[in-house]
């Protein structure tokens, strides 16, 4: 006869999560980062390890009702709060609310130099004093290679590493640790932290022909499924936003009302009725065939109907289309004084990626977009 579970002790098949905040991350992991133990998030310089860890101290406390400490063994306090304030995360009031504690730890190495011994009591004796005085359920710990930097008996350091992991866990606080990828294969400088972590994630900040991506992937996750698959993620004043397109379902709604291409003899084509809404439309030539008008078209009809629309342009400067959209009758400026339309341009990915939007002049109102 099998073993009586004790009651309120969960399934020894179910792995309890704790979610991140971080858009996108929580459906890649199935529900997010495994609660109370280690997680890893290995990467190169910029890659975006520090920004990890402090959004998910900041969403835990300020979304789940989950205080964190964040302990440093790089970045200063001041310098980590003017960074974090330029995300948008306020950790002067945090700490004021004592929903977060920050903790700058100075590694006094002439000091491991000197003796040759090093051990990590003081620093398990310093968090646990720290995650008391805020009631905290999430650490994170960055980076770990500056903790160990200095140690040269390669035997002792494993064993330290080891025995960090293992104490976190023991406590059962969620952690977060951040790790500088290696240059050779291994994920990390020691190559035994991802061995150890129950969770690994690598970001990874690459150029290729000049073209700057940021990629995540979930290297391991114990006793979880996750995505597998190197997801493209954004960093901007909000944050981190992970897109994770593969593993979005099929199962959107397909609405039967019918909206105007804005071509009369197009939407005879189409039974008269136009294109189904919330549908995707390909408009495919060569160069000169059309395609930016009938986009324009379509764009002007949504307008006359009261909606607002977004124009992303690639190739052709806004003031052009603009200009060149008058030869066919179409004045687009019109929408967008009234607010419906708004352009975005970006050039080619070599010259600039920074998006540009299209303001109408306001000299005068007969003034044009177009005019020298």
């Amino acid at each position: 006869m099998g073993k009586k579970r004790n009651a309120g002790q969960p399934s020894s098949k179910t792995l309890s999560k704790a979610l991140t905040g971080i858009q996108g991350l929580d459906e890649i992991t199935l529900g997010g980062l495994p609660r109370g133990r280690p997680t890893l998030i290995s990467g190169g310089a910029g890659s975006g390890k520090t920004l990890f860890g402090l959004e998910f101290l900041v969403r835990g406390a300020t979304q789940y009702s989950e205080p964190g400490v964040f302990m440093s063994f790089e970045e200063t306090i001041p310098d980590l709060t003017k960074n974090a304030a330029s995300l948008g995360f306020d950790l002067d009031r945090l700490v004021a609310d004592k929903k977060v504690f920050l903790d700058h730890v100075h590694i006094a190495r002439n000091e491991i130099a000197e003796t040759g011994e090093y051990d990590l009591d003081g620093l398990f004796i310093r968090i646990a004093d720290a995650v008391q005085k805020v009631g905290a359920q999430r650490v994170v710990l960055d980076t770990i290679e500056s903790l160990f930097s200095e140690l040269p008996n390669p035997g002792i350091l494993r064993a330290e590493i080891r025995r960090l992991f293992g104490w976190l866990k023991q406590k059962g606080l969620t952690t977060v640790i951040t790790a500088e990828r290696d240059r050779s294969d291994r994920l990390t400088r020691h190559g035994i932290e991802e061995f150890v972590s129950d969770c690994v994630i690598l970001l990874d900040h690459r150029i290729r022909e000049e073209i700057s991506t940021r990629r995540l992937r979930i290297v391991k996750y114990r006793g979880s499924t996750h995505g597998t698959n190197e997801y493209p993620f954004l960093i901007d004043e909000h944050g981190i936003s992970v897109l994770p397109l593969s593993s979005l379902g099929l199962d959107h709604a397909a609405p039967a009302e019918r909206i105007s291409s804005g071509i009369a003899r197009l939407d005879g084509m189409l039974g008269g009725k136009g294109f189904y809404r919330g549908s995707s439309i390909l408009i495919s030539g060569t160069s000169g065939t059309g395609k930016t008008s009938v986009a324009a078209h379509f764009v002007d009809a949504a307008c006359r109907r009261g909606e607002r629309c977004l124009f992303f342009a690639f190739e052709e400067s806004l003031r052009q289309i603009v200009r060149n959209m008058r030869s066919i009758g179409l004045d687009l400026e019109q929408w967008v004084r009234k607010g419906l339309l708004q352009f975005h341009a970006a050039g080619p990915p070599m010259e600039d990626l920074n998006s540009t939007c299209y303001k109408p002049t306001r000299t005068s109102p007969a003034s044009s977009p177009v005019s020298s």
